[in-house]
């Protein structure tokens, strides 16, 4: 269920970000108000999906900061980072990782082999989330282990 709103969520981001080069932030913000909520419901802990929208968040913060100092550019954008936060919030840490690793690193074949320098984040976010959850039914995926 959870994984169904997420998806609906990442797919309108996604259509927005290839339309306009921009996310509104309300739309992220309001995922992880939801992701939050779920993942109290579901896990009876909020702290739990929390730490998980926390990780996702700083996941992109730091290279969006790094970016912006050295570059004195925007490479990533903020609404990105919001959507990383929106993807931590739904999953656990590992999937959250996985899914944005895989986002980044289909985003870096996708700009290597069409040359393109400025492309939409989100629709490979969303690409990482699906293979994320297709390989986490056939394969535990155990990147970070606290317990």
């Amino acid at each position: 269920m959870s994984f169904v709103i997420l998806l609906v969520i990442l797919i309108g981001l996604s259509i927005q970000d290839i339309k306009e080069h921009k996310i509104y932030d309300i739309i992220p913000l309001f995922g992880i108000v939801i992701g939050i909520s779920l993942g109290f419901f579901y896990n009876d802990t909020i702290i739990s999906a929390c730490y998980t929208m926390l990780f996702g968040f700083f996941i992109l913060f730091i290279p969006y900061l790094l970016i912006r100092f050295f570059k004195k550019q925007e490479g990533i954008g903020f609404g990105d980072v919001l959507v990383s936060a929106c993807i931590g919030a739904f999953l656990s840490f590992n999937e959250t990782y996985l899914a944005i690793m895989i986002g980044f690193l289909s985003a870096f074949i996708f700009c290597y082999l069409t040359k393109k320098t400025k492309i939409a984040l989100v629709p490979f976010f969303t690409f990482g989330v699906i293979l994320t959850k297709i390989l986490g039914g056939f394969y535990e995926i155990n990147m970070f282990n606290f317990a």
